[in-house]
């Protein structure tokens, strides 16, 4: 079954290639050449097949490779930890930064799926957006391996829970120098 899905797949992006066979069905190439160029010559029929078979093969390979593409974009790791674990085949050591928001977690050790204490506003704001990033993947790594962590959205749910707010009506209160008599 799968191997009839691949084939539907390889026809259907062909005919999206026709293009590169159109040349030998379309027109007689030759004939063209023949009247721009101003010159008289036979054209043996295997010519005319040469160039529809290679047609057909440059459609194919093409074919081939965007779907090799797309599958490959599909297999690649959701985050940091699992593209380090097929890299070097084992979970990657704890980063430097990674304890400020995993307490339990040392500096150097294997990784493990530990819970993420809620940052404060001044801390979130005060870590670079690649390793804002890097959390929230390894928050998402750590909830698959272990379900009972909290999951991303709460976390930062509570960090906003706990910013301050402003109180009601003071956004229209203007400051106004004293009046000087």
């Amino acid at each position: 079954m799968e191997l009839l899905k691949s084939l539907r797949f390889l026809i259907i992006g062909v005919f999206k290639r026709i293009y590169w066979i159109l040349p030998t069905l379309i027109l007689d190439p030759f004939g063209v050449a023949e009247k721009l160029l101003n010159v008289s010559y036979d054209v043996p029929q295997w010519a005319v097949w040469v160039l529809f078979v290679t047609g057909w093969a440059i459609a194919i390979i093409l074919t081939y490779h965007d779907l090799r593409m797309q599958k490959a974009a599909l297999e690649q790791p959701t985050n940091w930890i699992d593209a380090y674990k097929i890299q070097h085949g084992k979970l990657p050591p704890v980063p430097n930064w990674l304890p400020d928001f995993v307490p339990g977690l040392k500096v150097g050790n294997v990784i493990t799926a530990l819970p993420i204490k809620t940052p404060s506003g001044q801390m979130w704001a005060r870590t670079p957006p690649s390793q804002q990033q890097m959390l929230q993947e390894y928050a998402g790594w750590a909830k698959s391996h272990c379900p009972e962590l909290r999951s991303w959205e709460d976390i930062i749910w509570h960090m906003k829970q706990m910013m301050p707010k402003t109180p009601q009506g003071v956004e229209r209160i203007r400051w106004k120098p004293p009046e000087q008599h």
